[in-house]
């Protein structure tokens, strides 16, 4: 396991931010990180740390926005209905943040990556890493196409096979194209 500039190992930084994220001392935690960037100067550690603060952010904004919403109390049925809501939803948000922190804390201990979904992705792009863009071409869209031997284009049949034949007229590709137009046909003639 790595030790930091003071002697401390790196893995001790992101398993006590986690437990901070845990317990919500967003204060505490906000310093551990701001202490982990400008000291350490790690970026594994100042990863780890980032994304339990992320974690802790996460936990208090959702609790600010429910605390918005406190007028409800004062009506006498909804307010034991917004009470129970209440705390349905701040024991889910508890419930998730403790289950990314055992998840976290588990894998920082190892020295892994603590990969909390959704913040480890936010971790990054904060500490400036940037994941490559995985570009797939696109296949062209030519409607429905059935090659069976006969190729039907504006109602008239074409004939392809193997040997790069068009309309029974050979083609020749040898760098250039050679391509061979049919004869046009006089309209006032009988066919």
């Amino acid at each position: 396991m790595e030790k930091g500039k003071l002697g401390i190992r790196l893995s001790f930084y992101a398993v006590a931010a986690f437990i901070l994220a845990f317990l919500g001392y967003s204060t505490v935690l906000a310093l551990l990180t701001g202490f982990v960037l400008i000291v350490e100067k790690n970026e594994w550690a100042s990863r780890q740390v980032i994304q339990a603060f992320f974690l802790c952010i996460f936990a208090d904004i959702v609790n600010g926005i429910l605390n918005i919403f406190d007028f409800l109390y004062q009506i006498p049925l909804m307010g034991s209905v917004w009470g129970t809501a209440i705390s349905v939803i701040d024991g889910i948000v508890s419930l998730v943040v403790l289950i990314f922190c055992i998840m976290a804390l588990v894998n920082t201990a190892k020295g892994n990556e603590a990969n909390v979904p959704g913040l480890n992705g936010l971790a990054n792009w904060a500490y400036g890493i940037v994941a490559p863009k995985v570009n797939q071409a696109q296949q062209a869209y030519y409607g429905q196409q059935q090659f069976n031997g006969q190729q039907q284009f504006n109602g008239q049949s074409q004939q392809f096979n193997g040997q790069q034949q068009f309309n029974g007229q050979p083609q020749q590709f040898n760098g250039q194209q050679q391509y061979q137009q049919p004869e046009q046909q006089n309209p006032n003639q009988p066919q």
